[in-house]
């Protein structure tokens, strides 16, 4: 309900859908200033707790397991970071998952300074100014960027996605409050194997 009366699309994504895509086709042509733009929704493996009460409503037990559940990407067009994408459980305790791409954090702030650019998916594939396109990227690797990564996160994840969970008020007195680690895997699409012996072997290397 929200969403709609905001006009942001809600769409139910089939198993094998690129969701990033379905992000960059919208944004190709609608345009986008600020805020949650798009909410995609697919099925994934999350914890969660059932519950167990008497009869008169007392909890009695809280068992954790893993089951599918719905997950719901918003996507979000942050003014400093570009386009990023936060992935949140729709159980308790909310797990997320926040997806950023330093090549959207340079482009956004090349276009502010005014560098002329072309950016294809993940490349820049023509650039006026390389050692000033080189300037922004490096403040990406400066010792302040980990506070704004944090800053960033708080930004969205409390009053763009979360609250549909839980509300201002409910997150302000159960002292709700996400911690955030960093992982990065870098792969590649077009890595063919001879053997799948030796697929295995890389999986479980970058496993390990």
């Amino acid at each position: 309900a929200p969403a709609a009366g905001h006009g942001i699309p809600v769409i139910d994504c089939k198993r094998g859908e690129r969701k990033h895509q379905i992000a960059e086709e919208y944004l190709a042509t609608h345009p986008v200033d600020r805020g949650v733009f798009l909410i995609l929704v697919a099925r994934a493996i999350a914890p969660v707790w059932e519950v167990t009460r008497s009869s008169r409503g007392v909890l009695c037990n809280l068992a954790k397991k893993r089951t599918f559940v719905n997950h719901y990407s918003f996507h979000i067009m942050d003014p400093e970071w570009g386009h990023l994408t936060i992935k949140l459980s729709g159980h308790p305790p909310f797990g997320a998952q926040i997806i950023l791409n330093g090549h959207e954090y340079v482009a956004s702030q090349g276009t502010k300074q005014g560098l002329s650019f072309t950016k294809e998916d993940n490349c820049f594939t023509q650039v006026d100014s390389t050692v000033e396109l080189a300037k922004v990227a490096d403040t990406v690797s400066d010792a302040r960027a980990s506070g704004q990564l944090s800053q960033l996160c708080d930004r969205w994840i409390y009053t763009a996605c979360l609250c549909f969970g839980l509300s201002l008020e409910e997150q302000e007195r159960s002292g709700f409050q996400y911690a955030y680690s960093v992982y990065q895997v870098e792969y590649s699409r077009n890595l063919l194997f001879t053997m799948g012996g030796q697929m295995e072997q890389v999986v479980q290397d970058l496993v390990d």
